[in-house]
């Protein structure tokens, strides 16, 4: 192994190697041969018996050794009771776990988000490796700072892990034993928590948890039944995220059958509130959810009290929409404008107008023209407005890919 500077000693034993015929080599070539002679449980063992920090760190920064190794000697590592960053020693440390499972995506700078503190909670939120996600729960509990908007999402290394499907039951066993509310909140939320450790949170009876309870995809029949009785704000949520089959439907009070009716998971069980009373009826009109044949009907049974719920179903009928917008009333045409099932021409027209409170209905609409978008993007206001409907926001980033 040769290297650009030598010295004497160094200079001399080159000369022996190179009469020898020994090639020479680079050191990541030197270093990926030596890690292949290593016995795995020899160094472990060697290191916790001397306690070598540096010889440690040593290891955890080369590439040579393997993940497996890498994730068996960084339970070693001493964190001296700091932060992940507040060292320069724990910092390489973090970054050289982050260089190895962070994993890359496309429209980002992989350096730059390599070298965030908000990393090591992605990879807590979304690695599928099992001992690097225990790895993760073994070092300080790392947090950034999150906006008050931002409540519900995760804040340190233990809340991610308590939110990412792919945390082993073990661990998550662990994260339930802290009994720390956000902790359960983000493990309520968590469609792979058992259906006994979901009772536990609900027994619990910290409100945060229970709405995220109401929101978990895979709550048994049970405890959906518990939450049933629980107040108005956690009802509210199960009935909007649990769908409704016709056994639970049978469950539901019927003073709750007006949050159902505006309920988005209600396909099942429609037909069985639709004609149950005028104000069912006419909250369903909203509903998308309903076709635009049972739309129809409930039209000619209401007709003109059915318009402005109406508007603002993209499931109505073009021909409808074309209807109502003949009326010229501006609440009606401010609905139209946001509602992606209106006729281009429609679309169009509003435009031309360029008026403010239509362009902010108009910025809404998942269907706006890519013409009308580069437009939008010009006034801020606007531009969060689209920034808030997934089909928009999507073509603003691609657009962005190629400025």
């Amino acid at each position: 192994m040769l290297s650009s500077l030598i010295n004497p000693y160094e200079e001399q034993l080159s000369y022996e190697l190179y009469e020898q015929k020994i090639p020479d080599c680079t050191l990541d070539e030197f270093e990926s041969f030596f890690a292949k002679t290593l016995k795995p449980n020899a160094l472990i063992m060697s290191l916790k018996l001397s306690k070598n920090q540096e010889r440690l760190i040593a290891f955890l920064k080369s590439k040579a050794i393997d993940d497996e190794l890498f994730l068996k000697l960084i339970k070693l590592y001493h964190w001296k009771e700091e932060g992940i960053f507040d060292s320069d020693e724990n910092r390489d440390i973090a970054l050289a776990f982050i260089n190895r499972f962070f994993t890359k995506r496309l429209h980002f700078n992989h350096n730059d988000i390599a070298h965030s503190p908000a990393t090591l909670l992605d990879i807590a939120l979304t690695s599928s490796n099992p001992k690097a996600l225990e790895a993760l729960f073994s070092m300080p509990n790392h947090s950034v700072n999150i906006k008050q908007n931002q409540a519900l999402q995760p804040k340190n290394i233990k809340e991610s892990l308590a939110l990412n499907p792919n945390t082993p039951k073990e661990l998550q066993r662990s994260l339930l034993n802290l009994r720390n509310p956000r902790i359960d909140t983000f493990l309520a939320l968590n469609p792979s928590l058992e259906a006994s450790e979901q009772e536990e949170i609900f027994a619990r009876g910290n409100e945060e948890p229970l709405l995220a309870l109401s929101k978990n995809p895979n709550v048994s029949d049970e405890l959906f039944n518990k939450l049933l009785e629980q107040k108005e704000p956690v009802v509210t949520m199960l009935l909007h995220n649990q769908l409704i089959s016709p056994e639970r439907f049978k469950k539901i009070p019927k003073h709750f059958y007006p949050i159902l009716a505006t309920s988005s998971t209600i396909e099942s069980i429609k037909e069985k509130l639709i004609g149950i009373s005028k104000e069912i009826d006419l909250l369903l009109l909203a509903n998308p959810t309903l076709e635009a044949k049972e739309l129809e009907e409930l039209y000619k049974k209401y007709q003109e009290e059915a318009i402005v719920p109406l508007a603002s179903n993209p499931n109505t009928p073009s021909t409808l929409l074309e209807e109502f917008y003949k009326l010229n009333q501006e609440e009606i045409t401010l609905l139209l404008a946001s509602n992606p099932n209106i006729p281009l021409y429609i679309m169009d027209e509003l435009y031309e107008k360029n008026k403010h409170p239509i362009n902010r209905a108009l910025a809404q609409n998942p269907a706006l023209k890519d013409e009308y978008i580069e437009f939008f993007k010009l006034d801020n206001e606007l531009i969060t407005l689209m920034s808030k409907i997934p089909t928009l926001r999507e073509k603003i980033a691609k657009k962005r890919e190629y400025v």
